[in-house]
C-alpha cells in the first residue's frame, strides 16, 4: 500500500472491505456467427477522467513512463518522462511533474523536475511518500548519449540520482544528488521502477515504516536481476537491498512493480526479458525482508496462464481487497503487441491471476502506475496514443465495486495449428467460420478489423535462409473503397514492415485485381505478381514459394510468375521477434476484405505434384510448420 495519511488509509480500507471478490472464470458468451466462441465482453472502465500529458504540446514530442503518487495531504502528482524530437528512449529527456489536488479530474501547471537547460537523459522516476514526514523522495536514473556514426544515439554510462519535496511536490530540491553507491563495481546498467515505492507497515510505534524502491540491474559479465532499494530515515539516505540475478539462460526480471501483502511480505511482479518460444512474460516473486542480500529461493518464477506482452505493470494490494494487476492483456512477444490494457485480480498474493478483468482501453496502451485516492477509489496514469502505444499520459479511477461490474473474460480466442508445433493463431475482431465447397471451414474477414496473429516468434517460422513455401485458399472481390484508397489487402505478412525490414508477404492488389508476393532481406523488396485477376469472389489456390535464387507465385497450379533473387535478397530470416500475420499488415492500417482456408507454411519449396495434392485436399506434412485448416474458433 502507498504510504498515505492514515485517515486516507482507513477511508479507503472501509470503502474496499466490501465484498471485492471477483470470479476467476468468466462465463463465454455466445457462439458466434459460424460457431466460433465470443468471449464475454464488459462495458469496461472509463478509459480517461483527464490527460495529465499530451504529446506535441508544452514543449515535448512525446510523454512516457508515467507514475502516479498520492502524498499526505491526498494531492495527486502525475510524474512522467518528456522526450523532445521523438519518443526514442535515449536523447534529451526531462521528468515532468502535474499536481492535481481535485482526485484527477484537473491538473495544475507543468513543472519540470530535472532536465530543463540539459541534453542528459533523466528517467525511470521512483516516488515514494514518507507517512510521518510528508517527505516525497524521487529516486530517478540519469545518463548521456551521443550520436554514433551511423547516426543512432548511444547512451552513456546510467547512474542513480535523487531529489526531494517537502511541500507535496510544489517545489523540489535542485542538486545532482548521485548516488554511487547503488550502483557498484561492476554494474554495467542500474534503473529504478519505472513507477512508485512503497512505505512498509511500521514494525514500531516510533519509527515510521521502511521505504522501498524497485531497480533493476545488469553486471558488466552480463547477469541480469532486479533489487530493492531501502531507506530507513524518511528518504535521504538509500541502501541496496535485496537481489536477484537470472541464472545464465533463464528469464531475467526487469522493470519490478512491487507492493506489500497483508502479510507484511513484498510481492514484485516484473517484465521478463523471455521473448520467444513462450507465452509467460512476466515473473514475480516474494521477499519479507527487504535488507537481506538477496531474494528467497526460488526467486523469480514465471507467471502461468498471464496473457501480457512485454510492458511495464503496475501492482497494487488494496487495504482489505484483492491484489491488482494493470498491464496489457494482449498476448504477443513484440512492444508492438501493447493493447488492450486491463487491470486483473488475485486473491492468493500473486499465485494465480484471474483470468477476467476490467478493461481500461481496448486500443494501443503502454506502461501504467496506479494509486489508492483519498476516498477509497482506485487512480491510475498510462500512456497511449493514436496508433501506437505511446506519446499521451491519460488519468482514470475506479471503485473496486467497478472491478466487478466491468469484469470480462480476457483470454485470448485461438484457431488451431495442426501440426506438432501447435503454433496456434490468435483470433481478432469477430471473423466468421463458413464453408468451402470441396474444403472444410474458411475464415472470413471484415476488413475493417478482423485478422489473425500467429506470435512468440516460433522458430519453425524463422524462414528466409533456404527454400519455403506459403500455400493457402483465397476468395475476395475487389471493394470500391479499395481501389479508393490505394491499400493493398494484406492476405499473408510475415515479420516486420518496411524497406530494411525482413518480411514475406501475399497482397491483392486493388488496382489490378491480381495478388503479389514478395520477400525482403532489408535491402529492399523482390515481388512477382499472378498473372491474372484473382479478384472474381471465387476461390483460388495460391502458392508463394522460394526455389534457389527464384522467387514464384503460382495461382491455381498454372504456370508461376518468377524473378531471380540477387544474393542479398535471399536471406529474410528475422534475428529477433516477430509476428505472423493473416489479414492485416504490422502496423493495422490495411485489412482483408475476403476469405482465407488452410494456410500452410514449409521450410521447402513445393513441386508441381505437390501443389496438386493440397489442392485435392489431400495432406502434405514433410517439414510443414504452420497448418491453419480453421475448423474452429476457441
Amino acid at each position: 500500500m502507498r504510504a498515505v495519511a492514515a485517515a486516507v488509509v482507513t477511508v479507503a480500507a472501509a470503502l474496499v472491505l466490501a465484498a471485492v471478490t471477483l470470479p476467476s472464470d468468466a462465463p463465454d458468451g455466445p457462439d458466434g456467427p459460424g460457431g466460433g466462441s465470443a468471449h464475454k465482453r464488459g462495458a469496461g472502465l472509463t478509459a480517461a477522467v483527464s490527460a495529465p500529458f499530451n504529446a506535441f504540446t508544452e514543449g515535448y514530442d512525446c510523454y512516457r513512463v508515467p507514475t502516479l503518487t498520492t502524498t499526505r495531504d491526498g494531492t495527486l502528482l502525475a510524474i512522467a518522462e518528456a522526450r523532445t524530437a521523438s519518443c526514442n528512449d535515449i536523447g534529451d529527456i526531462d521528468l515532468v511533474l502535474k499536481r492535481s489536488t481535485d482526485n484527477g479530474r484537473t491538473w495544475g501547471p507543468m513543472q519540470v523536475v530535472r532536465g530543463a537547460g540539459d541534453p542528459g537523459a533523466y528517467g525511470n522516476p521512483g516516488p515514494v511518500v514518507d507517512a510521518a514526514s510528508g517527505r516525497i523522495t524521487l529516486l530517478h536514473a540519469y545518463s548521456t548519449w551521443t550520436a554514433g556514426p551511423d547516426g543512432h544515439r548511444v547512451r552513456g554510462p546510467r547512474e542513480l540520482r535523487l531529489t526531494h519535496s517537502t511541500d507535496g511536490g510544489a517545489t523540489w530540491t535542485t542538486e545532482p544528488a548521485p548516488q554511487p553507491h547503488l550502483k557498484p563495481a561492476g554494474l554495467a546498467w542500474i534503473s529504478v521502477g519505472p513507477g512508485h515505492g512503497i512505505q512498509l507497515t511500521p514494525t514500531r510505534p516510533d519509527r515510521p515504516g521502511r521505504l522501498v524502491v524497485s531497480a533493476d540491474y545488469r553486471t558488466e559479465s552480463n547477469e541480469s536481476g532486479a533489487q530493492l532499494l531501502y531507506s530507513d530515515d524518511g528518504g535521504l539516505t538509500w541502501q541496496a537491498g535485496a537481489r536477484w540475478g537470472a541464472p545464465e539462460g533463464t528469464p531475467a526480471p526487469s522493470e519490478p512493480a512491487l507492493t506489500q501483502l497483508p502479510d507484511g511480505r513484498i510481492y514484485v511482479n516484473a517484465r521478463s526479458t523471455a521473448a520467444c518460444g513462450t507465452s509467460d512474460h512476466r515473473l514475480s516473486a516474494v521477499v519479507a525482508d527487504v535488507s537481506a542480500p538477496a531474494f528467497p529461493a526460488p526467486g523469480f518464477l514465471p507467471v502461468p496462464e498471464l496473457p501480457a506482452p512485454p510492458a511495464s505493470g503496475s501492482v497494487l494490494q488494496l487495504p482489505g481487497g484483492p491484489l491488482l494487476l494493470s498491464v496489457p492483456s494482449r498476448p504477443g512477444a513484440e512492444s508492438a503487441d501493447r493493447w488492450t490494457l486491463a487491470v486483473r485480480t488475485s486473491q492468493d498474493g500473486g499465485r494465480t491471476w484471474s483470468k477476467d478483468g476490467a478493461v481500461v482501453l481496448r486500443e494501443r496502451a503502454g506502461y501504467s502506475d496506479m494509486a489508492v485516492l483519498p476516498g477509497g477509489q482506485v487512480g491510475m496514469v498510462y500512456e497511449t496514443a493514436n496508433g501506437t502505444p505511446h506519446g499521451y499520459v491519460k488519468f482514470t479511477a475506479f471503485s473496486p465495486a467497478e472491478l466487478r461490474t466491468a469484469a470480462e473474460d480476457l483470454t485470448p480466442r485461438r484457431t488451431s495449428d495442426l501440426t506438432p508445433y501447435r503454433d496456434h493463431a490468435v483470433v481478432h475482431g469477430a471473423p466468421r467460420l463458413g464453408n468451402r465447397p470441396g474444403g472444410g471451414k474458411a475464415m472470413r474477414f471484415d476488413g475493417k478489423d478482423d485478422f489473425l496473429r500467429v506470435i512468440d516468434c516460433p522458430d519453425a517460422l524463422r524462414l528466409g535462409d533456404g527454400d519455403f513455401a506459403v500455400a493457402t485458399w483465397v476468395k475476395y472481390k475487389t471493394r470500391g473503397q479499395d481501389r479508393d484508397s490505394g491499400l493493398r489487402q494484406p492476405l499473408v505478412w510475415g515479420y516486420g514492415q518496411g524497406p530494411q525490414a525482413k518480411q514475406f508477404r501475399i497482397e491483392a492488389d486493388p488496382e489490378t485485381g491480381r495478388l503479389e508476393g514478395a520477400v525482403n532481406a532489408g535491402t529492399g523488396p523482390a515481388s512477382v505478381t499472378s498473372p491474372t485477376r484473382t479478384d472474381d469472389d471465387a476461390w483460388h489456390h495460391v502458392v508463394l514459394q522460394r526455389q534457389g535464387d527464384r522467387l514464384q507465385l503460382s495461382v491455381d497450379g498454372g504456370k508461376p510468375a518468377t524473378t531471380r533473387l540477387a544474393p542479398d535478397q535471399l536471406d529474410f530470416r528475422p534475428t529477433g521477434t516477430f509476428t505472423v500475420h493473416l489479414g492485416t499488415q504490422p502496423d493495422y492500417k490495411a485489412f482483408y476484405a475476403g476469405a482465407l482456408d488452410d494456410v500452410r507454411i514449409y521450410a521447402r519449396s513445393l513441386s508441381g505434384n505437390d501443389m496438386a495434392r493440397l489442392r485435392d485436399g489431400n495432406d502434405l506434412t514433410d517439414q510443414e510448420r504452420l497448418r491453419l485448416t480453421f475448423e474452429r474458433i476457441w
